[in-house]
């Protein structure tokens, strides 16, 4: 199978030629929301890789937010026969299902925001289709266990052949002992890789991958010692075990390791004092023996934290040793470092970290913000690829679709190459960034294609 472009090449996130202007299709059948793309002749022209422009605007509709209720129905499992839900505007033939679970209700406000947001991007993913064979049904998982259970049910229940969602670890792992029962394969949002595999798959940007790509980076340069400074929290703890096997792999070197508890600079000054004084010991070191400069204790550190709490870490070290600096030591960061605070942090110039391709993603807030007239949130991007993917691999049959998933080629979307391995979790193709002048530059692009291994 070759490369599936989702929505289109990088180069073109929407069709540029022959555009219909489209409305949404929507109704509220039993606390669920349905959506489909109805449009207006002229037919579109097949697609044409080629620069984005802007089409007839769509009608963006007010979504209500569905309440959560039990569903009416068991829930079927592996070989049932399902009915699935038509809404009158459809036809009945060829109906792809594909079921959203977001928390609408959460009591967390930034939960529901991007809950509304991840929505918005979903339909904005089934309007740029221009395809009137996929239904949306939304669903309120309401950001807990038994809330994305209950969603889960009513999604199988009424015939999806797929679901997206839900976002936090404990919902995904709730629902998706609901949806393999029912052998429905689920898109899930969340980085926690544990509640991947048997048909759950991830669609995020797990810390691992990022730690993964920039290690082997700066290896391939010639570094070969290795140093951490970071937060001992979960995902601090997640990103030092992939630190220590990405660099156990290389047959590199850990010469430090220093953790804190907390965001404050007060708890980060002695781990970076410490840090800060085995290179200044190992200097000393090689002085008195005769040794060269460049025998230091590490030529990389890796620091895991973003925002503020960077900008309090990172400069801590060259404080107390003047020669950890970026002439002598990489800075290396996550995923947390792309912010444009932090690009304008002189401590970390010339630091680098991995991510995905920004030039489509950006192209993707463009058309969000045209649309809505806002920003999307920071995972509305997951659900409009996630969205593109459903609707294709829904078109085979059931008991292809988790080859359809795990594809070596992968799929193209705003986020960049994904492709799903064996587990469920992701593979992505990520780009190198460098700190340079206040922005970030590209310094090794990401992959456009797959050729086996990312």
């Amino acid at each position: 199978m070759t490369l599936y472009p989702v929505s289109g090449a990088k180069a073109s996130l929407f069709k540029s030629t022959g555009v219909k202007v489209l409305r949404a299709c929507l109704m509220v059948l039993g606390g669920v929301v349905l959506l489909n793309a109805c449009a207006t002749t002229p037919q579109p022209g097949p697609y044409r890789p080629g620069p984005a422009t802007q089409g007839p605007t769509p009608v963006t509709p007010q979504t209500p937010r569905p309440d959560i209720t039990e569903p009416d129905t068991p829930t079927p499992t592996k070989g049932d026969k399902i009915v699935g839900l038509t809404p009158p505007f459809m036809n009945t033939d060829n109906i792809r299902r594909v079921a959203i679970l977001l928390p609408f209700s959460a009591q967390s406000p930034r939960l529901r925001e991007e809950a509304a947001s991840m929505l918005q991007a979903a339909e904005l993913a089934l309007f740029a289709r221009d395809d009137d064979s996929v239904l949306l049904m939304a669903l309120d998982s309401a950001g807990t266990p038994a809330g994305a259970s209950i969603a889960a049910r009513k999604a199988i229940a009424q015939g999806a052949d797929i679901i997206l969602g839900p976002i936090l670890a404990g919902s995904v792992r709730a629902s998706g002992e609901i949806a393999r029962a029912a052998d429905v394969p689920m898109i899930a949002f969340s980085t926690d890789t544990t509640v991947a595999g048997d048909g759950v798959y991830l669609l995020s940007f797990p810390p691992e991958a990022e730690v993964k790509r920039v290690t082997e980076f700066v290896a391939e340069s010639g570094a070969t010692k290795f140093a951490f400074l970071g937060p001992d929290s979960n995902y601090g703890r997640r990103v030092l075990s992939a630190y220590r096997e990405s660099v156990a792999d290389l047959d590199g070197v850990m010469n430090g390791i220093e953790t804190y508890t907390g965001k404050d600079i007060t708890v980060m000054q002695d781990p970076a004092r410490k840090l800060a004084q085995l290179y200044t010991q190992t200097l000393a070191q090689n002085e008195a023996e005769g040794r060269p400069r460049s025998e230091v204790a590490f030529h990389v550190v890796l620091l895991p934290e973003g925002g503020t709490a960077l900008r309090s870490l990172a400069p801590l070290l060259p404080f107390f040793e003047e020669n950890i600096n970026p002439g002598n030591v990489q800075f290396m960061g996550t995923g947390l470092w792309n912010r444009e605070d932090v690009a304008r942090e002189p401590a970390i110039r010339n630091g680098i970290f991995a991510g995905p391709d920004l030039e489509a993603k950006q192209m993707f807030n463009d058309r969000f913000d045209a649309i809505y007239g806002e920003e999307p949130s920071r995972l509305a991007s997951l659900a409009y690829d996630a969205l593109n993917i459903a609707a294709f691999v829904a078109e085979g049959d059931r008991d292809t679709r988790a080859e359809r998933l795990t594809d070596e080629a992968g799929f193209f979307g705003v986020d960049g190459l994904v492709r799903f391995d064996a587990s469920g979790t992701p593979e992505r193709g990520l780009a190198i960034y460098q700190v340079r002048g206040g922005r970030f530059v590209i310094i090794d692009p990401a992959p456009k294609s797959s050729d086996g291994a990312f």
